[in-house]
């Protein structure tokens, strides 16, 4: 059984609201940008953390995710979807929770409290 929320191919769209649904991750995987840049505005990818769809390729959907936009996790790391269409690790989020989210990450909170 899917969650409601989960992201199916049916709704691939640039510039759709989601959430990470996979566990909290930091470190270099997620954080690094290319020599030169800035560092991230956000030191981890949260469980719930919010993003905007900017590539919405298939098999390799790229996620802008908030503070973290020059960061390794919003440039290669991509999502797949299983055989029945679905991104297990993305969620749709609405405009509303989008924002709450963002404004929480922005001020270092974690995007749900």
């Amino acid at each position: 059984m899917v969650e409601p929320n989960v992201l199916d191919v049916s709704q691939l769209s640039v510039g759709l609201f989601v959430e990470y649904l996979g566990p909290t991750e930091s470190g270099p995987d997620v954080t690094m940008v290319h020599a030169g840049d800035a560092e991230p505005l956000c030191d981890r990818l949260w469980h719930g953390h919010p993003g905007v769809i900017s590539e919405p390729a298939p098999q390799h959907v790229l996620v802008s995710w908030v503070g973290l936009e020059e960061a390794v996790a919003s440039f290669a790391v991509g999502f797949s979807c299983d055989d029945q269409g679905y991104y297990r690790g993305l969620g749709v989020l609405s405009a509303q929770d989008h924002e709450t989210r963002r404004t929480r990450i922005l001020d270092g909170k974690p995007p749900t409290g």
